[in-house]
């Protein structure tokens, strides 16, 4: 059975982004000693998962790039 690297990795990012979620939602005071609201929590998670979708695009677009230049490569040989 041949294990997809990318999926592997796609998986492991899936599973650090729920466990920080859960972190965020869990404390009940963050980092600067202020106590967390449930629309504190809500926004520290809005920012966690801007950062996410960012990192997500970044990793696609990279992606995307490297098939069309692997076809552009085979199409030419």
């Amino acid at each position: 059975m041949k294990i997809n690297k990318w999926k592997v990795f796609q998986t492991i990012q899936l599973l650090l982004f729920i466990g920080v979620s859960i972190f965020l939602f869990v404390r009940s005071v963050d980092g600067s000693g202020a106590a967390n609201t449930t629309e504190v929590k809500w926004i520290s998670f809005a920012i966690w998962l801007g950062f996410y979708l960012f990192v997500l695009a970044l990793e696609y677009g990279i992606r995307f790039l490297t098939v069309i230049k692997k076809n552009r490569r085979n199409i030419y040989e």
